[in-house]
């Protein structure tokens, strides 16, 4: 399990129910290690947290997770990790079918990350309208319908959502009939945002290019492989590189060795992820 589902699950229990619950919590299970965004942890830790946080609070793990799961896709810090994956969609339903692929391209770049994997169908002629079908081994179906109300506030729309089988109920997959519609709107971007925006993703479409697709290169040799490519010296700070790596790496389209090198930050070599197979 990615490190940022830990990290912003911490986050939502701290803002939900205040720092004490939080060292609470982690005396409860036994953690002595603040959780890092860029770690791998094991499925299992993080649902031994989740049980242990519904019986400190008196709430059902499905009402934990459906908070958590809105929670997620409206937090700050999942904005800033997922920018690449966010900056491109501007809809709850695009963004719904993005978190499809990203989850699916995460798989292919780490055997140790496994997120939830969700398919989809059209119901009717109406583009905002789908069925969502969910099967997995954790029965995280809250989390996703929670993310999915998350998804549509985010972008000031409303959502209906219908639950027409489920796999706690003894249904073979979970399968949501999801319902896009206008709200209040998103605020528009100013000018300098939206300038910002689109500059951060063009360097990012640059950074992945200039990537290798195995061995993998230093920020140093990243940078000037974009100086060859004619791009301005302000976007080489080291600072914007590895915001842009950041990013792609929580897309999972970037690689690195950060696991096994040993020279620092300076020294770790990062590659394009695969695209296509298993």
């Amino acid at each position: 399990m990615q490190g940022l589902i830990v990290v912003t699950w911490e986050r939502y229990l701290s803002e939900r129910f205040g720092k004490r619950f939080l060292e609470v919590y982690r005396r409860t299970i036994q953690s002595h290690h603040v959780a890092l965004a860029s770690r791998v942890y094991t499925d299992e830790q993080w649902l031994v947290g989740v049980e242990a946080a519904s019986k400190l609070t008196k709430l059902s793990p499905d009402t934990l997770l459906r908070e958590y799961g809105r929670y997620f896709l409206l937090n700050g810090l999942t904005g800033h990790f997922c920018a690449y994956l966010l900056s491109q969609v501007r809809s709850g339903r695009a963004l719904l079918l993005a978190m499809r692929d990203a989850h699916a391209q995460m798989r292919r770049a780490s055997p140790q990350i496994i997120p939830p994997i969700f398919r989809y169908e059209s119901i009717s002629s109406n583009p905002n309208e789908l069925l969502l079908i969910y099967d997995s081994p954790r029965h995280l179906c809250s989390l996703l319908w929670g993310a999915i109300e998350g998804a549509a506030e985010r972008y000031g729309e409303a959502v209906r959502i219908v639950e027409v089988a489920c796999m706690k109920h003894g249904a073979p997959e979970c399968r949501l009939e999801v319902q896009f519609s206008p709200g209040k709107g998103q605020p528009a971007e100013t000018p300098a945002q939206a300038h910002q925006r689109l500059a951060r993703l063009r360097l990012a479409h640059l950074v992945l290019l200039s990537l290798p697709e195995q061995e993998g290169i230093t920020l140093a040799e990243l940078a000037e492989r974009l100086r060859q490519r004619q791009v301005e010296t302000e976007q080489l700070r080291p600072r914007l590189l590895l915001e842009a790596l950041e990013h792609l790496q929580f897309a999972g389209l970037v690689r690195s060795n950060a696991s096994q090198e040993r020279g620092g930050l300076f020294h770790r070599r990062y590659w394009r992820a695969p695209t296509s197979g298993k």
